[in-house]
């Protein structure tokens, strides 16, 4: 069961409406549950179970992993304790909006470059069909160079997958992804923005300090922000503010944590946590519309590479017909 980012915006959305107009969640599952198909109302179905059971609120999304992440379930859980649980459906909503919304872009602004790409590859081939009829070639020449360039991209988006699936665990791996150009610093600005978003909304439910900062962590999705938590966690325990702990790891930006340790000085943690898990965000969703500008580019890079390249070997071809013709006359 795997939602998409859509149909977890439009859950949020309507899940936090019918909160804020005072109805308890049970009765906002059994109302959603009326009009609601697919994957979204399976869920909807194992929500229900687990609150009947006598579950909370936040240990019934918890229980929904993987089709509810970390970050949902921690950010769910903090509000509905807070009796804030709309807040935190809004803050969601808003999200998965966003990155639905990008995600929309991305594709966009490549399906014109790919159309070009594949339309280029079967007209610049023609002269291997006519006038010679030579089928077999033709489709050597069109479907074998599409089966590798689609093989590349399988296999980029593949071991890109798992290298983000291994980056939310191992602080190594996810140092390694802050490397790439425009990769590294999007999976920053995301990861920042949700730990501040869950670390703010876990210390307003009045959760203490290391829980919240653990909830936060592990919403991050960052291996580097998790190693830099859990090794920050025996000196909180100690009294220690949660400030000057994090600027010793380069998870954090030195602009964030300066914020966070005004923040604990001057009693306004929250709202600079609010604001920072904000910038953030339109600092991630800015770059991911950068990165899909960019992609396309690069897919039009490829579509002159390999047009010019077909130019070149079509003269090339034609240069030894002439010359060919050219020795047997003489």
């Amino acid at each position: 069961m795997k939602l998409s980012l859509r149909q977890k915006a439009d859950f949020y959305r309507e899940l936090g409406q019918l909160v804020r107009s005072g109805t308890a969640f049970p009765n906002a599952i059994k109302i959603l549950l009326n009009d609601t198909r697919g994957p979204v109302r399976k869920l909807l179905v194992r929500l229900q179970g687990a609150v009947e059971q006598g579950k909370s609120v936040g240990e019934a999304f918890a229980e929904q992993y993987p089709a509810v992440s970390h970050l949902e379930s921690s950010i769910i859980g903090a509000c509905a304790r807070s009796g804030r649980l709309d807040q935190g459906c809004v803050y969601l909503s808003g999200y998965f909006d966003r990155l639905d919304i990008a995600r929309s872009f991305i594709i966009k602004k490549s399906l014109y470059p790919l159309f070009v790409l594949h339309f280029g590859v079967f007209m610049l081939a023609l002269p291997i069909l006519i006038p010679s009829g030579n089928v077999h070639g033709y489709l050597k020449q069109t479907l074998g160079f599409l089966a590798v360039l689609w093989g590349v991209a399988i296999i980029i988006a593949l071991l890109g997958s798992i290298l983000t699936f291994e980056g939310a665990r191992s602080a190594g791996v996810d140092g390694f992804l802050r490397l790439i150009p425009g990769i590294g610093k999007l999976r920053r600005a995301f990861a920042l923005s949700r730990f501040c978003a869950t670390y703010e909304m876990q210390l307003q439910s009045g959760v203490n300090v290391i829980d919240s900062l653990t909830s936060a962590g592990n919403a991050s999705q960052s291996g580097m922000v998790i190693a830099a938590v859990r090794k920050a966690l025996p000196q909180l325990r100690g009294g220690a503010q949660v400030g000057p702990l994090l600027s010793g790891s380069n998870a954090f930006t030195p602009d964030m944590v300066r914020a966070i340790r005004i923040g604990e000085e001057t009693g306004e943690l929250d709202a600079e946590l609010k604001r920072l898990a904000d910038f953030f965000q339109q600092d991630a969703v800015s770059r991911l519309e950068f990165l899909a500008a960019f992609s396309a580019k690069a897919l039009y890079f490829i579509v002159v590479v390999y047009t010019g390249w077909q130019i070149v070997m079509g003269y090339y071809a034609y240069l030894q017909k002439v010359e060919s013709f050219g020795n047997l006359l003489h």
